[in-house]
Order: structure tokens, then C-alpha cells, then sequence
């Protein structure tokens, strides 16, 4: 399957699993050969309806310095190419699954920063730009945005918004994810500094896990602004698999409430004493936060 992108006559040739790339000397100022500010990652298996779209997205953004790698994980017809220069395409012979897939993606990218977005969403066009912005002036290794509902037919719904702030979202990432996947941006150096990548292990909650991992080196923040339309969508693996979700966040979460030397299990259950005893111990080690405070006391009369 080929698509064809804004009228562009480019053709790419597929990537396969062994990276032929030559130009992987880094730029912006560290030598002379430019690379890309921003490397997009998107995973595709079999479901390519809203996939032209997701692409357009990207390839129209206002902050044009950047490359989509495009992972088609083992499609039961495979994706041909894109005609877009700044467009990469991997394949996977068989279905390796989100995690390992875009493990694959962060391997070859060559971006200062990398970013997500799924193939059935679309990035609203000062995204990048924006979130560029936000890192730069707060110094976050990772930067999320609010979302917007969309259906299949496009038609908005509700937005959603994510908490603000680097001791906020520590305290939400004891509960679930701090941002909403598709919508992060990712100081791309932090994570080859640690080592960070998705763990398959966690599948449906890779991404709650590599965030937990990644605050322990550095913090993130959310813009309150909608920066990517959301698709919902009864096909859509959220849905699908929800219950398998669930149980892998609460994996993670159990392991990251833990760290402070409480019953963790207490806490999950809704035991007021034990959340009690992880606030006192979260505000020793990062200071007293009122929206904390007012996140868990929602959370103790809830």
C-alpha cells in the first residue's frame, strides 16, 4: 500500500531492520551535518483509515525541521512507502507490538527531540512549535499537551486536560499516566543518557512505566492547551484491551506508591490512613504542593 502525501513526487525507499542510514552525524550546532529537531514516531498494524490523515499532520506542521518514522508492525498488507522526503518507513516481519516497535523507531532516530503521535490521531499544526517552546523555557525532559475527541467522522467532542507542573505530575504518576501518550514530546538525550526505552513487559501501560523510570532523572509538564485531536473509535486498542490496561497500571502503580515506604496495596484500595502516610512522605521528599494536596484530598473523600 502506497500513499501519497500533499502531491509530493518524492518516493522512499523501504527501510528494513538493518539501518542503512548515512547521515547519522548530529547537527543543530553539534557538527556540521543537520539533522532533524523533531523525530516523530508512529506504529501502525493493519488499521490504516485515519492513517493518511495522522502523516498530513505531521508533515504540515509549522515547525517543519523534523522526520516521521513510520513503523508498519507486521501489516497483513504491508505499507509501500510515502512520498515525502522527511517520511521513514520500517517494517516488522511478523507483529512485534507497540513497545518493541517503537523501540525500533527510537533506535534509528536522529532527532534532538522525539515525539509521539498514532496513526489515528492528528497533531493540530503549532504542536511541535509549542512544546519546543515549553521545554526550552522550563528545562522538562518531556512535555504532553491536552486533548480533543474525535470520532471517525472527525466531529469534536470532549476535551481533556492533564495536570500541570513538575510536582503534580510526580504525584499523579503514582496513580497512572502523567500525559496523554500520543501527545508527548521528549528531550531525546535524556533517554539515551539512562537507557530508557519501552518495556514490552508492561504492554498497554509502556508508556506509565517509561515515564515512572524517567522522573527519577528528570521532570515533565503538560501544556493546558489541546495540541492533538484524540480518535475514539470502537477499534481502537484502548478500548479493546482495556482490562489488560487496567491491570498493568495498577502493576506500576503498586511499584511506584512502594517507593515511599507505605502499604501499597492499602493505598490502592482506597485506605485513607496509608494515602495519608504517602502524602507526608511525598511532601518530605518534594515539597508541599496545594494542587497535590487537593488531588488527594478528592481522593480521600471520593
Amino acid at each position: 500500500m502506497r500513499l501519497c502525501l500533499q502531491g509530493r513526487e518524492q518516493t522512499l525507499e523501504l527501510d528494513r531492520a538493518s539501518d542503512g542510514r548515512d547521515d547519522e552525524v548530529e547537527g543543530h550546532g553539534r557538527t556540521l551535518t543537520p539533522v532533524p529537531l523533531v523525530s516523530v514516531l508512529l506504529a501502525v498494524h493493519d488499521d490504516t483509515r485515519f492513517l493518511r490523515e495522522a502523516v498530513d499532520s505531521v508533515l504540515a506542521q509549522t515547525l517543519s525541521d523534523l522526520e516521521l518514522i513510520v513503523v508498519d508492525d507486521g501489516s497483513a498488507e504491508p505499507l509501500e512507502g510515502f512520498d515525502d522526503a522527511r517520511v521513514r518507513l520500517l517494517r516488522n516481519d511478523t507483529q512485534a507490538g507497540l513497545a518493541a516497535s517503537l523501540n525500533r523507531a527510537l533506535d534509528v532516530a536522529t532527532g534532538r527531540h522525539v515525539a509521539r503521535l498514532d496513526a489515528d490521531d492528528v497533531a493540530l499544526p503549532h504542536r511541535f512549535e509549542r512544546q519546543i517552546e515549553r521545554l526550552d523555557a522550563d528545562g522538562a525532559a518531556v512535555v504532553g499537551s491536552a486533548v480533543v475527541d474525535i470520532d471517525e467522522h472527525g466531529a469534536r467532542g470532549r476535551t481533556h486536560v492533564m495536570p500541570a507542573g513538575a510536582v503534580p505530575l510526580r504525584w499523579l504518576a503514582l496513580f497512572s499516566s502523567p500525559f496523554f501518550h500520543p501527545t508527548v514530546l521528549v528531550d531525546r538525550e535524556v533517554l539515551d543518557r539512562h537507557g530508557l526505552r519501552y518495556d514490552p513487559a508492561f504492554e498497554e501501560s509502556e508508556d506509565y512505566d517509561l515515564w515512572t523510570r524517567l522522573f527519577e532523572h528528570a521532570s515533565g509538564d503538560n501544556l493546558r492547551d489541546a495540541l492533538v485531536l484524540k480518535r475514539v473509535h470502537p477499534g481502537q486498542a484502548s478500548l479493546l484491551r482495556r482490562d489488560v490496561q487496567e491491570s498493568f497500571r495498577r502493576r506500576v502503580a503498586l511499584r511506584e506508591i512502594g517507593r515511599f515506604a507505605v502499604d501499597a496495596e492499602a493505598v490502592w484500595r482506597g485506605s485513607r490512613t496509608e494515602l495519608l502516610r504517602l502524602l507526608r512522605a511525598f511532601e518530605r521528599r518534594y515539597g508541599a504542593s496545594w494542587p497535590v494536596r487537593k488531588t488527594a484530598l478528592r481522593r480521600l473523600v471520593g
